[in-house]
């Protein structure tokens, strides 16, 4: 039978991917401006900003390794006062080499003001998970694997499938710090995309996230975050301090464990007194043993805010005096 690879299927195995074809293990996108992307993991921050946002996120990692992560992703979110809380709509598109994946979920946080400044929101999305495989695969000899002697263990066509998705989440913050806990793919195994020659079972993935503003001076502040994924087979960590000029410019540095050291910068433009344009890049210096094998990340992100502004509850009076006998 013959034996089919691709310099990609080396990086399946880094990232614990077990495909015969099978997953399980950490399988959500990185991102490394994750203070500024809270809504794709974790559905309790939808609305919590007290704006409708919109954000856009370009990441390609490793670049020049072949068949390298890219990932899209698109999110929405606007407190809903009638439901007493904010919803959300998240699209994530992530290709790896032959496989994509592409998640569409919508998001509830229902709000619940805790002293002066506090708000909670505690929240439900649901969704779904699409999953799908290209048929070319490079043997050593240069064919896709479908020539002479067929490997049985290739697909012969393409494939996809799809599956429903369930995730929650709470997240508090106050005008200073925010904190976050928040599970995505919570029915584990149970999210699962079978075919002939594939079989993936989406892995149930924990956060934790946290951020605390210190007001050094009327212009500047300084903002350190934590953001913590997990699998409970595979952990990653990133450790982020933010210096902010007049809530205009900011520059900083993260540290993600065991992968990389991430300069970032952004810049926001107030468009009036309502909307705000923001500008973030990322720049992911690999330290793990890959570097050698690529010319490190790139994320950009793209976020539009216009401040929700609630309509004045309006009172009517009668006056007695105007009362027909």
């Amino acid at each position: 039978m013959k034996k089919a690879f691709l310099p990609l299927f080396s990086l399946f195995l880094i990232l614990n991917f077990n495909f015969s074809f099978q997953g399980i293990a950490q399988q959500d996108p990185q991102f490394s401006q994750n203070m500024f992307i809270k809504l794709p993991i974790n559905p309790g921050y939808a609305g919590t900003s007290g704006a409708i946002c919109a954000t856009v996120v370009y990441r390609t990692q490793w670049v020049g390794f072949p068949g390298a992560p890219k990932t899209l992703f698109f999110c929405i979110d606007a407190p809903v006062p009638m439901l007493h809380g904010g919803a959300g709509l998240t699209i994530v598109n992530d290709k790896l080499g032959n496989f994509s994946f592409m998640h569409v979920r919508g998001a509830y946080s229902f709000h619940k003001t805790i002293g002066a400044t506090g708000l909670l929101g505690i929240g439900l999305e649901a969704g779904i998970l699409q999953s799908s495989v290209q048929n070319f695969w490079l043997a050593p000899d240069g064919t896709n694997g479908h020539t002479g002697n067929i490997d049985n263990a290739i697909p012969a066509t393409g494939l996809s499938k799809m599956t429903f998705d369930v995730g929650l989440g709470a997240y508090y913050r106050t005008d200073q710090m925010f904190v976050g806990l928040s599970a995505s793919h919570v029915p584990g195994g149970a999210e699962q995309l079978k075919a002939n020659f594939f079989d993936y079972k989406a892995a149930r993935h924990y956060y934790v996230m946290a951020g605390y503003d210190f007001i050094l001076s009327s212009a500047f502040t300084l903002r350190p975050s934590v953001h913590v994924k997990s699998d409970a087979s595979v952990t990653t960590f990133d450790a982020n301090i933010n210096l902010l000029w007049n809530n205009m410019l900011w520059a900083g540095v993260s540290y993600r464990l065991q992968d990389a050291i991430v300069p970032m910068i952004g810049f926001a433009y107030r468009v009036n007194q309502r909307s705000t344009i923001k500008i973030g890049y990322a720049y992911d210096l690999g330290t793990s043993n890959l570097k050698a094998y690529h010319s490190n990340t790139h994320e950009i992100l793209l976020n539009y805010c216009i401040k929700f502004i609630p309509k004045p509850k309006t009172q009517s009076h009668i006056n007695p005096r105007f009362l027909k006998g």
